[in-house]
């Protein structure tokens, strides 16, 4: 069996540090924007339509909760689900068993791709996915996420992009943009196209990390590494440009005594959780505008060499210092008696990088076949 870690947010071909976004892109962003102000004024007393992508048949504990508490919260009517049938069932054993000849190939094949490109990141890998799933990671039936079981469902698979990430089908994205006022990404990778301009509000992402400081993947691992005392949490509205987009709400959280990255990972995903009620709250407000970064920072990428080794050695020390301290059963399930609200939890969805064993999206053909679903 090939070896799993988090899933990539986009394909080897992910631009290089140093990638500049142009000034037209901005300059239509402000103009798009002045036009949703317009419409929501329009707008203001009926619920915004809302359309979510999902990973999968399941998804994280922290998707769910982020979802039922933006219902819960704010004045809004899920309208359209699409899901993610590249994203593979949870279990691996399951995923090979339903593949077909040609696509355990097409599997068999990005794994070994991982391997050559990434074998100290894919050995680290290994050791995390015999590791206890955390709370907020475990999956849950998409049918239990309250708001959803009354939209109009799609299932499809996404679209290779040009260079890089991916586009939603056509026919998906004719039908599912221009009905909604807003789209939350929670799946199907980097998504590029005329799609992110069809709702009024936009499609919005999270990104674990500051847009000036730390864009790319695997989020909040640099942070970790380079034993930054906070690191960020971004809701933002995206466009053509990897973690470049309009800044709906930011924050941060205090990492300064997080002692392994799956720490990080959760105090951030904790913020998430509570971020895009939210985010999707202030889109009703005439007064809000989102913003956008004044500069932008290094766009970071899978680790190798001796960044990996670092990474092994801080793992190594963060877990001898919560034995220590008897604080080591914490980091394997550290919130599963809190309250449903506060419960921590990755991401990416969030943008988290990938070795050998992927099941979302790694070794499956992809193609533009859709099918449609009422509950």
């Amino acid at each position: 069996m090939c070896p799993a870690t988090d899933p990539p947010s986009s394909d080897p071909t992910t631009p290089s540090e140093g990638e500049v976004v142009s000034n037209e892109s901005a300059s239509r962003g402000g103009a798009v924007s002045r036009g949703r102000q317009a419409h929501q004024e329009e707008t203001q007393a009926e619920p915004l339509r809302v359309g979510v992508l999902l990973p999968g048949e399941t998804a994280p504990a922290w998707m769910q909760h982020a979802i039922e508490r933006m219902v819960a919260e704010t004045d809004v009517e899920i309208t359209h689900v699409v899901v993610n049938e590249a994203g593979g069932p949870d279990d691996l054993s399951d995923f090979l068993a339903q593949l077909t000849v040609d696509e355990f190939r097409e599997y068999l094949s990005s794994c070994r791709y991982r391997l050559q490109h990434y074998p100290l990141w894919a050995a680290t890998g290994v050791l995390r996915q015999f590791g206890p799933t955390p709370e907020y990671q475990r999956p849950t039936s998409i049918e239990n996420i309250d708001g959803v079981a009354d939209a109009d469902q799609y299932r499809c698979e996404p679209v290779p992009a040009d260079g890089f990430g991916n586009h939603l089908p056509t026919e998906v994205a004719e039908t599912v943009g221009p009905n909604t006022d807003v789209v939350v990404r929670l799946g199907f990778g980097v998504l590029k196209g005329e799609f992110l301009e069809m709702p009024t509000h936009g499609v919005l992402s999270f990104h674990r990390g500051d847009l000036e400081s730390y864009r790319g993947q695997p989020g909040g691992l640099w942070e970790f590494l380079h034993d930054e005392p906070t690191a960020g949490v971004t809701l933002q509205r995206i466009d053509d440009d990897l973690d470049a987009g309009e800044v709906v709400v930011e924050d941060e959280v205090d990492i300064s005594d997080a002692t392994t990255w799956r720490e990080v990972e959760r105090r951030q995903i904790a913020v998430c959780e509570a971020m895009l009620a939210e985010g999707v709250g202030r889109l009703r407000d005439p007064d809000h505008e989102p913003t956008t970064p004044d500069s932008l920072g290094t766009l970071y990428t899978i680790p190798s060499g001796t960044d990996v080794l670092r990474y092994v050695g801080k793992t190594a020390v963060g877990h001898l210092r919560s034995l220590a301290s008897g604080a080591g059963a914490s980091d394997a399930d550290p919130q599963a008696n809190r309250p449903k609200w506060e419960s921590g939890g990755d991401g990416e969805n969030t943008a988290d990088a990938g070795a050998p064993g992927d099941t979302s999206v790694a070794g499956r053909s992809q193609s533009s076949d859709f099918v449609k679903t009422r509950q």
